[in-house]
């Protein structure tokens, strides 16, 4: 199938399925249950049949009588496992980690099928560990359905469904198509005119691209989004979104209070991972809803127990419920949060989200969002993690590589796209055994702030 033949026929089913995707907001806990239970055995099924990786792994289960209180008894899988063995894990032996590597490194702005069948997303996580996600095309309609399904709500309930009118949406995010905020561009084209600003732009020309856009939904990265406040609370943007959500970093109380100064309205929050867990807190909210119907997600300690609610919990386990072609069982994800007791109108489980949010590249004047060093990095398919020490006029990257890489030439290449986006700063790139890891939480974070902004 061609990409153009797909993104018609993608963009037609996920208008198609917001509807049952909005009822599936207020669903209670008993129709939450018998839905994973039901999409749980046919993951298990079809994973044990088809995945070498989990083949092994499940072992004298019977899917057909799992239980969702049996997930306990199954083996934790981590990324380096899934990304050690990827051609293991997924379930058509086409995907290999050479062929998706390949179609990484070609992906630029617009989205473009493996094979004519698959969709790739890449992905640092929180901690910058290089994550590779596959989906079937007829998967990434559900996907991102549960991604945008909140602010498909307000549109739904303020002009009906599908709306009379086409949506003007601007997202500022990820360059490329790797990456999730990306890739839902095309999809919610189907209700709107899309326009995409990459956020490794001069902040001069993302400014400028946004206020010629006139977006009625103002969507992209939590820290961008707070600078384009400022800039339109100085004057310098002339906007009036009447939605706005952020992504892909935390919402602290000083971001949003810059947004709300700038724009006269809170931001929506939203949480949407590569791997599939996905949800939102509206305006004024600190809590996380998530897509429970899209994901089972297991709250653990360090030691991969359960934690009571309210309870700050270390890790994730997750379960994707939407992707048989790259199955995630109980998948760790490091993402900190504190889940929340249940809303009483709703049975999707809750949350407190902390330490998603990369601090920026600051160089005197210069700030620049760290996306600029993750597009280049992530498209190294022997880079494994990496961490950015931001000094005075300089930057040093360190690097967990799985084979030896040039690092003159990825040290030049980081400073051709510093100096592309106003930074003329000297980079220095070296590999190292182990990232420098913080001692309370044992994360590794990608931006060090060696000095202080000026």
């Amino acid at each position: 199938m061609t990409t153009a033949t797909w993104l018609e026929h993608a963009q037609r089913a996920f208008v198609e399925l917001i509807p049952e995707h909005l009822e599936r907001l207020s669903w209670p806990a008993s129709r939450l249950v018998a839905h994973q239970r039901e999409q749980l055995r046919g993951l298990l099924g079809h994973a044990a049949a088809h995945s070498l990786f989990h083949r092994d792994r499940l072992a004298g289960i019977d899917p057909h009588t799992f239980e969702l209180d049996d997930l306990g008894h199954l083996p934790v899988m981590t990324k380096a496992e899934m990304m050690e063995r990827f051609d293991e894990v997924c379930t058509d032996r086409r995907l290999t980690r050479a062929a998706v590597d390949a179609h990484v490194r070609r992906l630029g702005e617009d989205l473009e099928l493996l094979d004519g069948d698959y969709v790739i997303l890449a992905s640092g996580g929180s901690s910058g560990r290089r994550g590779l996600f596959v989906r079937h095309h007829t998967e990434l309609p559900d996907y991102l359905a549960a991604v945008l399904r909140s602010g498909m709500a307000d549109v739904a309930g303020a002009f009906g469904w599908p709306p009379p009118f086409r949506l003007a949406v601007t997202v500022v995010a990820a360059p490329t198509a790797v990456h999730a905020t990306r890739a839902s561009a095309p999809l919610s084209g189907g209700v709107g005119d899309v326009t995409f600003v990459p956020v490794t732009l001069p902040f001069e020309e993302i400014t400028a691209r946004v206020e010629a856009s006139q977006p009625m939904l103002l969507a992209g990265y939590t820290s961008v989004v707070a600078r384009l406040g400022d800039a339109a609370a100085a004057g310098a943007l002339r906007v009036d979104p009447q939605a706005i959500v952020v992504t892909s970093e935390q919402l602290t109380p000083s971001l949003r209070s810059r947004i709300e100064l700038g724009f006269g309205k809170e931001p929506a929050n939203s949480f949407a991972s590569s791997e599939g867990v996905v949800g939102s807190a509206p305006p004024g909210d600190d809590v996380v809803t998530f897509a429970s119907d899209a994901a089972i997600i297991e709250f653990v300690d360090a030691h991969d127990q359960l934690v009571p609610d309210g309870t700050r919990a270390d890790h994730l386990l997750v379960t994707v419920l939407n992707n048989r072609t790259q199955p995630l069982i109980r998948y760790r994800m490091d993402d900190a949060m504190t889940p929340m007791p249940p809303d009483e109108h709703h049975g999707h489980r809750r949350a407190l989200v902390e330490g998603r949010n990369d601090d920026p590249l600051r160089f005197g004047d210069v700030e620049i969002h760290p996306v600029v060093l993750s597009n280049a990095l992530l498209g190294n398919d022997a880079v494994q993690e990496f961490q950015a020490h931001c000094g005075d006029g300089t930057l040093s990257v360190a690097l967990v590589a799985s084979t030896p890489v040039d690092e003159q030439t990825l040290a030049q290449e980081l400073t051709d796209r510093l100096a592309a986006v106003g930074a003329l700063v000297r980079v220095t790139a070296r590999r190292v055994d182990a990232l420098q890891r913080d001692p309370l939480t044992g994360k590794a974070p990608r931006v060090i702030l060696d000095t202080q902004p000026s």
